[in-house]
Formats: C-alpha cells, sequence, structure tokens
C-alpha cells in the first residue's frame, strides 16, 4: 500500500505541468458554496426533497475533500514547516466531520425542515470558515515555497487521494494523514459506496482536472 510522500517525484509532462493544487482544492470550495446557495434555495421553497439531495450532495463532497487534503496537503505542509498551520486544519476537520454527521445521519425528516437546516448551517459556517482561512492564509504561504512542479505534484498526490477518501464523515477515524488513516479510507469507502446507493445526489457545477497518467 502506497503513502502520499513529500518526496515529489520527478515529472515533466505537459498535462501535469499545467495542474496546481490550489486550482483542485478551490473546485471543492467552489463546489462547497454552490451546494449551499443552492439548499438555501431549496428551503426557501419548502422543496424538502431537494433540500436532502443538496445535503447529502454536500455531505459527500465534504467528507472526500477532507480526507483528501489530509492524506496529501497537510502532509506536506508537516514538511515544509508548516505544521502549525496543518495541525490547526486537522482540529477544524475533526469539528467538520462531527457537524456534517449530525447532517449525515438526519433528514428533514427525521429532525424537521427547520431543525436540519440549521444542523447544514452550524456545519457550512465551520466548512466557509475553516475554508477561508486556508485560501487567504495557509496556502498562500505553502504556495510561495513550493515550486511549479511541486504545485503541480501535489494537485495530482490531492486528486488521486480524493479517490480512496470515504464519502461519508467517519469521526472516530484517525486524521493524522499516515498509513492508518489511508487503510481507514480505503476499509470504510465500499461501505460508504453501498449508503449512497440509496441516496439521491445533485450534479457539481465545478469539474476538477484529470490527473495524467503515470
Amino acid at each position: 500500500m502506497s503513502t502520499v510522500s513529500p518526496a515529489y517525484p520527478n515529472t515533466d509532462t505537459t498535462e501535469q505541468s499545467r495542474l496546481d493544487y490550489l486550482d483542485e482544492i478551490m473546485v471543492d470550495h467552489n463546489n462547497f458554496r454552490d451546494l449551499h446557495a443552492r439548499f438555501l434555495d431549496a428551503h426557501r421553497a419548502g422543496d424538502d426533497r431537494l433540500m436532502n439531495s443538496m445535503a447529502k450532495t454536500l455531505v459527500r463532497e465534504v467528507s472526500i475533500h477532507a480526507v483528501g487534503e489530509e492524506l496529501s496537503v497537510y502532509k506536506i505542509m508537516d514538511h515544509h514547516g508548516l505544521h502549525d498551520s496543518a495541525d490547526h486544519s486537522r482540529d477544524k476537520h475533526q469539528a467538520l466531520h462531527n457537524a456534517f454527521n449530525e447532517v449525515d445521519t438526519n433528514t428533514t425528516d427525521s429532525l424537521g425542515r427547520e431543525r436540519f437546516a440549521a444542523a447544514v448551517t452550524n456545519a457550512c459556517n465551520i466548512l466557509f470558515g475553516h475554508a477561508e482561512e486556508e485560501e487567504k492564509d495557509f496556502y498562500p504561504k505553502l504556495s510561495s515555497i513550493l515550486d511549479a512542479d511541486q504545485r503541480s505534484n501535489l494537485a495530482v498526490e490531492f486528486l488521486k487521494a480524493r479517490d480512496y477518501s470515504p464519502s461519508h464523515p467517519h469521526p472516530a477515524a484517525p486524521n493524522t494523514g499516515g498509513i492508518t488513516e489511508q487503510a481507514t479510507a480505503l476499509l470504510v469507502k465500499p461501505v460508504d459506496a453501498i449508503t449512497d446507493m440509496t441516496r439521491s445526489f445533485v450534479e457539481l457545477k465545478h469539474k476538477h482536472a484529470s490527473p495524467p497518467v503515470s
């Protein structure tokens, strides 16, 4: 089982040279904002079905993104002297896993429309506060340290990590980015996929780049 490495292998493909980890992070952040806006529209319209679909899509995307960051970007932050920022981000992710777990395990039927909307709002307040500090502070610092090839390689590692990240929050799972977290992710992802088969999701507005085939 391979782990995400901070060693940055020497890759020199035209496609990969166009990638930047921050662009891929922003795809997710922009999808979060779009999904939340659409959730609010559904709430105003009193559309419970669409509220649930939007919320479950948000849960899925946040869960994949969070573990993807933990298995790739935060490890690189540790490697380049940004350990405090990485640890702070892991703490924020724990709060996110807890908050989105309430959304994940409920619907408008179980909580009622207004309480469910409040649960989504609470989770999104944590989410967007953390996204803003990443965008304005942590990632500009990291990008100033990395060269273009390193940013490109990190984009590929992040996209690969997303592929085996769970689609549901698991608050009790490790989040330190090591082999234990990767193994846990690989174990729970198939279970999450079974649950996802029973759910309705919506289309995402923003799309990730395709990493080059190695």
